[in-house]
């Protein structure tokens, strides 16, 4: 019926169309768009009259149904068909992209897949030493997504984060770090330093000899198993055992044209090392003839470095380079300079440019103004030129300003970075002081993977007790692309310290020095005064630096002249350091007459004291220097400086007395100065608009600012803890100031005599004595320990070893390996004494006998010191001594000396024949005995001994002539003749005392005052009893016996010293590092695993006082402390001055705040005290005499007003709080890592609040 006409219907409009489609159940035809387009066409078919075609909407579909008559649907008029059964695919498309959370694969319930990962505990077995160093990427068509193919590329390794990783390769750390870093950044490895996976490359195969000694090589049931013996006959341990010899003479005769000039000259870090070169053999041995060839090829030998004869010198990383004279072909080596100078450098300038051309690390000592910085700025030309980066430090903050200003004429991109500014961080040269880069260096800062140079200013500075360890650590922590830059002031020990240094880094240093001066000095004393005297000045040392003893003798009588009228002892001694205020100004009235008459200002007066450089240019009030022109142009300047203060800032009264002074001619340079007040004076001075500026030392460690006279105003400072002289680097530090290059053709220098004319051997050593030496001031720090800590791969003992203070001691490890290898096979080769009786107790003889032997020197040296022994020990005294060779000698005292060694006439064998035997192996001390030594044979010697080679003082004294005695001693020694008179009758006595008293001879009384020494007196005399007992003493060939268990225990002890010395045990910072690790252990920063704890992190973030904050943070003693008065309390943490802090003007909690805070630092020092870490200065280190005036600061009180309340110079104020500062900055970090983000808020509303007007004034260098 009807099914059979419709299906007869569809298939025949199918074949009518002709097989574009297929057809479905339902009649249905599908097929792609394109298609369907044409069969839309319905004049390209031919339809039958009863057939009708009813498209389904859009999608693609149709159906072909036969005319039903009346009822049939009116499809013709259907104006898109009948509604689409799917969406349409446009619409689709655009809500998915307007809308792509719709997407599927964001229906996790539908898509997400747990699959399960199976351990596999063997891959912890095993370490990839050599990575696959590419990867398989898959190329896909774009538009379909089909897959193309593959290609291998080169993996991007980043080697870790910089939270996992030390390696330069690893990922950049976030953006936010900073150029700083971060505390939770791992820091690069150092250069130098073997890196922690060198070990496992080292251990590439297995020594045989572990086989042998602790495995089996036969399986059980077997005959016989693997060998591991080398072959007889390998080449490869013929090559490292014999020496490698090479005949350059038969190697230049094998091929006549090879042109030397062509060869280059090697890289000092690729120089072929015949003795570390390793030879690999190939996996299969060759048929060939090449196969021996393959075995024995040697390296090929640089010819062009054996063609240059380098001086034989001790050091093997320092290389002192010869400055005597120019590089000839200088412009040869170097056609194009980074950058170019308008005048010709300096033979030593020529050198360092060269090396640095060449990317090698230098150090450059030369006196001030000798024109080190062109080194520096070479440097930093080379760095713009190589598209690299460089960073220029110094020891202070105001130095980094100065420089800031100088580099940035010249180069433009320069940054500067300290603790509260950053300008131009991303520049390509950075200055900073050497703090930063340390902090930088720990905290992983990715600048440093860009860093081609740092350029190290003042090296000499490492000598501060304080700050000088910050030097060591960053050229410790420095990696090894980072070549090295130092410029000090002339030290006598630069090739020792560069041979530390190249050491630890693992390349050459190449020293440049030069003691030549541009400008040379002259040294005159001054013992003049306002009047006739004015002109009284006397030359001591001349430009070629000769002492003028008879100058300096003429000073001393002037000196005389003037003092006679008030009889007033004086001299060369210069006892009196003092004068009246009104002495005082009458010399520098003088003096200052003499300068201007003289025409050598301006001058720089250095007076080692705050106050007295306000007092000195107090009282000369009255004088006045400048001219109407540089008054205005001083004027001028000054306002326009301090224009930039608000107006009640212009008007404080060092600032209103500044402006008066400085109009005169004279300027004050010091601490207690406010900082722009110092940089108006330093600018002025470098214009030669000041004429006198009296400074203190600080203001020698600055730029170029010279002056044509220099006059100290004493050369006696406080250190600190008392008075001294100036060290010889301290005074030519200063006095190199004086002198203009290209001015000057000398630098005047001029001591004032104000009381006395210095000693003369005191002048004499400060001027033209040698300069202090560089020596390490390297300490543990427990933030330098946490630092290290949170790495594991870091270990604080290799950090201590490479200390500049034991790099004497790490030079002696290849020695102290080589004898202990020594003493190891000797032992080994001792054969086992066999004796029944001295197995016994021969060994606890030989420690008793030790004992008793120590016991006996420290009672005698005692008994010595007495007064009584001054009384007893005359000539003539009888003693009985022992040596190494002998025990029990009597003999009579002839003389004794200050050292206390005495020279005694002695009973000796006669012709006592020459021993064989290594005197090294003869035991040190003799078997215990009472019996005097009294050969068969005797003839009288001549010794010297010490207390504590007296064995007895002797109750006797003989007659003797003891000056004759002494003058026969000398003939008998130069000449081998016979002994006097006076020594042959002196002998006999001795003789015969000794016949009557062979076994015991009678001692003085002599007791011991001091009560302590009772006990071992009493251990001493039941030692010597202890002898009679043991049962070594009974064998007949005891002597025998007794060296060989001596010399047996004797290498024992030697074995174990060496063991001890090459061990971390032996480095004198070791029991320091093992006690503040129990310290931190017991606070909880570190676990017994010395894993870094919570704590721990806190501290990191501290720059200081690490431990007291981080235990204040924990407490919370601060929480509910308002903003101003946590500020005012942190400041005791940034006040050096030691003034009294006992009466304090504060609120009543505060002062209990303050008692709470001493009651956490007396806690950790006796948590520190308990670990044998004794600092009585910790808790008073703390001074709280700066709290008010930052309260009142912080609340808002200004400047002026505060400066009424308080003594503490302005300076000393504003400095301490810019670094006040910067500590709130790491209490803020610290708060948030424990989670106290109120504590945080509040640091930042205390900083907000501090940081204004005066104290947080820009810079002027910066401006």
């Amino acid at each position: 019926g009807q099914t059979g006409v419709t299906s007869f219907c569809r298939w025949k409009a199918f074949f009518n169309i002709g097989g574009v489609g297929c057809t479905s159940s339902s009649g249905r035809f599908r097929n792609s768009h394109r298609k369907l387009a044409h069969m839309m066409e319905v004049d390209a078919f031919e339809i039958p009259k009863d057939l009708e075609v009813l498209p389904l909407g859009e999608n693609g579909e149709m159906e072909v149904l036969p005319i039903s008559g009346k009822n049939r649907l009116n499809t013709s008029k259907l104006p898109c068909g009948l509604p689409p059964i799917l969406p349409d695919i446009n619409s689709v498309l655009n809500s998915f992209l307007e809308n792509p959370e719709k997407l599927p694969i964001f229906h996790l319930d539908a898509v997400q897949r747990l699959v399960p990962i199976k351990p596999h505990v063997s891959s912890l077995y095993s370490i990839n030493l050599c990575p696959l160093q590419t990867t398989l990427n898959v190329r896909r068509d774009m538009m379909t997504g089909k897959l193309l193919g593959f290609t291998e590329e080169v993996k991007d390794i980043f080697e870790g984060t910089h939270k996992t990783s030390t390696s330069l390769s690893r990922a950049p750390g976030p953006p936010e770090a900073g150029v700083k870093g971060s505390t939770s950044s791992f820091p690069f490895w150092p250069g130098g330093m073997d890196e922690p996976w060198a070990d496992l490359l080292k251990k590439e195969s297995l020594d045989a000899s572990l086989f042998e000694e602790e495995l089996l090589d036969t399986p059980p049931g077997f005959k016989c198993g693997m060998k591991f013996e080398r072959k007889a006959h390998d080449q490869v341990d013929y090559i490292h055992s014999q020496p490698q010899k090479i005949n350059l003479s038969e190697l230049l005769a094998m091929d006549d044209d090879i042109d030397l000039e062509d060869l280059n000259e090697p890289d000092e870090k690729k120089e072929v090392d015949l003795e570390q070169t390793q030879f690999k053999q190939p996996d299969k041995p060759s048929d060939d003839g090449d196969a021996f060839l393959k075995l024995t090829s040697l390296p090929v030998l640089n010819i062009s470095e054996t063609e240059k004869k380098k001086p034989v010198t001790n050091y093997e990383w320092a290389v002192i380079d010869d400055i005597s004279r120019s590089v000839e072909d200088f412009n040869e080596k170097v056609p194009e300079m980074a950058m170019t100078y308008d005048f010709t450098l300096d033979p030593f300038q020529q050198k360092a440019v060269l090396h640095l051309e060449k990317k090698e690390s230098v150090f450059v000592a030369a006196h001030t103004s000798a024109g080190k910085t062109v080194v520096a700025e070479y440097a930093i030309a080379l760095a713009r030129k190589h598209v690299s980066r460089v960073i220029y430090t110094s020891p202070i903050k105001a130095l980094s300003n100065q420089k800031y200003r100088d580099f940035k004429e010249k180069f433009e991109d320069v940054g500067l970075i300290t603790g509260d500014v950053q300008i131009n961080a991303t520049a390509f040269c950075l200055i900073m002081t050497t703090e930063i880069l340390r902090s930088m260096l720990y905290h992983g800062s990715d600048v440093v993977r860009e860093l081609e140079w740092v350029i190290f200013d003042e090296v000499h500075y490492i000598n501060d007790s304080e700050r000088g360890v910050v030097w060591e650590e960053v050229f410790i922590m420095l990696p090894d692309h980072v070549n090295l830059i130092m410029l000090s002031a002339t030290v006598p020990n630069t090739a020792e310290f560069a041979e530390w240094l190249g050491g630890i880094k693992k390349r050459k240093i190449y020293v440049i020095s030069t003691l030549k001066r541009p400008v040379p000095l002259v040294h005159y004393l001054y013992t003049g005064s306002v009047g006739k005297s004015e002109n009284d000045i006397f030359p001591i040392v001349d430009p070629s630096g000769k002492f003028l003893t008879d100058e300096y003798m003429k000073a001393c009588n002037s000196k005389k002249d003037k003092d006679n009228k008030s009889k007033s002892s004086s001299g060369p001694k210069g006892q009196r350091y003092n004068i009246t205020v009104a002495q005082e100004k009458n010399v520098y009235i003088g003096l200052l007459g003499y300068l201007q008459k003289k025409d050598l200002l301006p001058a720089v007066c250095f007076t080692l004291s705050r106050k007295k450089c306000n007092t000195h240019a107090e009282i000369l009030s009255s004088k006045d220097l400048t001219t109407q022109v540089e008054k205005r142009e001083i004027t001028k300047f000054f306002n326009e400086c301090v224009s930039k203060l608000k107006a009640e800032d212009r008007k404080l009264p060092q600032v209103k007395l500044m402006g008066e002074q400085l109009a005169r001619g004279f300027g004050i340079h010091h601490s207690g100065i406010l900082p722009i007040l110092k940089e108006v004076v330093e600018m002025l001075f470098q214009r030669s608009l000041l004429k006198i500026l009296f400074a203190t030392e600080t203001f020698a460690m600055g730029v170029n600012m010279p002056a044509r006279t220099v006059v100290f105003d004493s050369i006696r400072k406080h250190d600190g803890l008392n008075f001294r002289d100036l060290k010889p680097s301290e005074y030519i530090q200063m006095a190199g100031r004086a002198g203009r290059r290209g001015k000057d053709t000398v630098g005047t220098v001029i001591i004032l005599c104000k009381a006395d004319v210095p000693d003369s051997l005191a002048l004499h050593n400060m001027m033209l004595g040698k300069p202090t030496k560089l020596e390490s001031q390297f300490k543990l720090t427990y933030s330098m320990i946490l630092n290290l800590l949170k790495i594991k791969t870091f270990r604080v003992e290799d950090v201590i070893k490479r200390s500049f203070g034991e790099s004497d001691n790490q030079k002696q490890q290849k020695i102290y390996r080589k004898l202990l290898t020594e003493a190891t096979q000797k032992l080994a080769s001792l054969n086992k004494l066999d004796c029944s009786l001295c197995n016994v107790d021969m060994a606890q003889y030989i420690i008793t006998l030790k004992e008793t032997r120590f016991l006996k020197k420290e009672i005698m040296e005692k008994k010595c010191s007495q007064a009584i022994a001054n009384k007893l020990l005359v000539p003539g005294r009888t003693l009985v001594v022992s040596t190494n060779d002998r025990q029990n000698v009597l003999c009579t005292l002839l003389s004794i000396d200050k050292e206390n060694k005495m020279k005694v006439l002695g009973i000796a064998e006669k012709n006592k024949p020459s021993d064989s035997k290594d005197s090294s192996t003869k035991p040190s001390i003799l078997p215990w005995t009472k019996k005097l030594f009294y050969p068969s044979e005797k003839q009288p010697e001549f010794m010297t001994v010490t207390f504590s080679d007296i064995e007895i003082i002797g109750n006797k004294v003989m007659r003797i002539d003891d000056s004759a005695i002494l003058k026969e001693c000398k003939r008998f020694h130069a000449m081998n003749s016979n002994p006097g008179h006076s020594t042959s009758a002196a002998f006999q006595e001795l003789c015969c005392l000794c016949e009557a008293n062979l076994n015991s001879f009678p001692s003085a009384n002599i007791n011991l005052k001091d009560i302590n020494f009772a006990p071992k007196v009493h251990d001493l005399e039941r030692l010597e009893k202890s002898f009679e007992s043991f049962t070594c003493v009974k064998c007949p060939e005891f002597s025998k016996h007794f060296e060989e268990i001596y010399t047996f225990m004797q290498m024992e002890e030697d074995i174990k010293e060496y063991s001890y010395k090459l061990s971390e045990q032996s480095l004198s910072l070791h029991p320091d590092y093992e006690s503040r690790k129990a310290v931190l252990k017991i606070l909880g920063y570190i676990d017994g695993n010395e894993n870094v704890q919570l704590k721990g992190a806190v501290a990191r973030e501290m720059s200081n006082h690490e431990l007291l904050i981080t235990e204040l943070l924990v407490k919370s003693v601060f929480t509910e402390s308002p903003p101003e008065e946590v500020a005012a309390l942190l400041s005791c943490m940034v006040f050096q001055q030691k003034n009294d802090d006992g009466n304090l003007e504060l609120p009543s909690h505060m002062i209990e705040k303050i008692k709470e805070m001493r009651e956490v630092a007396m806690e950790i020092s006796l948590v520190q005290a308990q670990n044998d870490i004794i600092d009585p200065n910790f808790v008073s280190q703390y001074n709280f005499y700066l709290v008010p005036v930052v309260y009142e600061w912080a609340k808002g009180t200004i400047f002026a007003e505060i400066m009424k309340k308080t003594d503490i110079d302005e300076g000393i104020i504003v400095r301490s709080i810019q670094r006040l500062s910067e500590l709130l900055k790491d209490v803020r970090n610290g708060a948030n890592l424990v989670g106290d983000t109120a504590l945080a808020k509040k640091m930042e509303d205390a900083s907000h609040q501090i940081k204004r007007d005066i104290v947080f004034a820009a810079s002027l260098y910066t401006q």
